[in-house]
């Protein structure tokens, strides 16, 4: 194992992801790559009751604030030893991000899962799920923590 990628989206599962990869790459002496979409922005069209959200291009802010939050997790973890780099990609889809790990030649794909019930993957679907169907080399799903009572 030569290469790991670990697909973080600054959620509160983003530090259990980091956790994993980086144990990996330790394990295997394997480089890891940070790779992290800067999402579509949602903008709210007024039309009365029924006003549709739409989404358009990360702003400018965004792009760079996302890539600050990149940098500091790939210093961080170079800190520990590893072998790291980041990339930042904005508004790609599933299958770009997969092409990217195909081109990056990943042995592993460590990506985070959020709870979300039946209907919302029903009609929503789940980015995880999706990066299992596509990918070309095994993904590590990591669930969020569990929650304490």
């Amino acid at each position: 194992m030569k290469t790991i990628i670990a697909l973080v989206d600054f959620s509160d599962v983003t530090q259990r992801v980091l956790e994993q990869a980086t144990m990996h790459a330790h394990t295997y002496g394997a480089r890891l790559i940070l790779v992290h979409v800067v999402p579509a922005e949602p903008a709210v069209v007024e039309f009365g009751i029924a006003s549709p959200t739409l989404l358009q291009p990360p702003s400018e802010k965004r792009v760079k604030k996302d890539y600050g939050q990149l940098l500091q997790l790939q210093d961080s973890l170079a800190e520990s030893g590893v072998q790291v780099s980041a990339q930042q990609l904005e508004q790609a889809d599933v299958g770009k991000v997969v092409d990217l790990c195909h081109g990056l030649e990943a042995d592993l794909i460590v990506v985070g899962t959020h709870h979300h019930g039946a209907l919302y993957q029903f009609f929503i679907g789940t980015y995880t799920a999706d990066v299992l169907k596509k990918a070309h080399c095994p993904v590590l799903v990591v669930p969020p923590a569990e929650k304490t009572a």
